[in-house]
């Protein structure tokens, strides 16, 4: 059925929006951690308590280019947006041909 897949593809298309969204956001998160090259993957740690901000170890050495991480979190935001403006539609057509069958 047609509506399904457009759900499908909504759902999809909010996926990889939202994976895109995390992927810069942890860039721009470590972007404010303080580089050590003597400890390359090394878990940051909060400022508060001490205690490992994540359960991933993260790539301390790699530059961070903030204004691509930026921009990938709008494009996150648009793609996301997209796939619910796809299933809000599937939602309304498959609501019509309920009602058109009824």
């Amino acid at each position: 059925m047609a509506s399904m897949d457009l759900l499908s593809s909504g759902f999809d298309t909010i996926r990889q929006g939202q994976y895109r969204a995390n992927t810069a956001a942890g860039e721009i998160a470590r972007a404010g951690a303080p580089a050590n090259p003597a400890a390359p993957g090394a878990v940051p740690l909060q400022p508060a308590t001490g205690q490992p901000a994540a359960t991933t170890r993260v790539d301390t050495n790699r530059p961070v280019n903030l204004v691509d991480s930026m921009v990938a979190l709008q494009q996150a935001q648009r793609e996301v947006e997209a796939g619910a403006a796809v299933i809000d539609s599937a939602d309304e057509m498959l609501g019509t041909l309920i009602d058109t069958r009824a």
